[in-house]
């Protein structure tokens, strides 16, 4: 293994959304679950996600769609300070930082990735290049975002490790020659570094 990419969501960082719905629920006309719903379910911010609308349009659009009276700061600010850091994990980071060229591979938003990085510049220091979905206009599993991870960091897709916590994504990657771990939390991520022979 030549080069060991990362997801960003629940694998370096938690997040929740019922945190930030929580801060607007006075403002909103409907449900926390309908929401959540539309999110996961029904890909409601797919758009945002591969960078074909901009921060504010997106906010009219959740604006628009759930009846919510709120202004544009207090949106911003309450659907980016969702996110945990997982302090294990960064800690396999900093190690793995040592040996191996990093690369972070994410589905995410501009809102998003701004929030995180102003808060956590020291953490994205460590990776060598950053495939953002917002930036590159794909979204995983999309091939084309994977094939700028290929052009990024050099190497072809054996060399290089995958790590994501969703199931699909792991084999979408897989049905393109990656490595791919699927992430389960600290300890198993250790035991499936090591069937790859990486030791943390």
């Amino acid at each position: 293994m030549k080069v060991i990419a990362f997801d960003l969501g629940n694998v370096i960082f938690d997040f929740d959304f019922n945190i930030a719905l929580d801060k607007i629920k006075d403002k909103l006309d409907v449900p926390n679950d309908k929401i959540i719903e539309e999110i996961f379910c029904n890909d409601f911010g797919l758009e945002f996600e591969k960078g074909l609308i901009s921060s504010n349009e997106f906010y009219l659009d959740f604006k628009n769609k759930f009846a919510a009276s709120l202004n544009y700061n207090e949106f911003a600010e309450s659907w980016s300070n969702i996110f945990f850091p997982k302090t294990e994990i960064i800690e396999v980071i900093k190690k793995l930082n040592i040996a191996y060229p990093l690369y972070l591979i994410s589905n995410t938003n501009e809102l998003h990735f701004e929030y995180l990085y102003s808060k956590h510049r020291n953490i994205f220091s460590m990776f060598q290049g950053l495939i953002l979905s917002f930036k590159v206009k794909s979204v995983k599993p999309d091939i084309k975002i994977y094939r700028f991870l290929k052009e990024l960091s050099g190497y072809e897709f054996k060399d290089i490790l995958y790590i994501d916590d969703r199931q699909d994504l792991i084999s979408a990657a897989k049905d393109i020659g990656l490595i791919s771990i699927q992430f389960k939390g600290y300890g198993p991520l250790v035991e499936d570094l090591k069937k790859v022979g990486i030791f943390v």
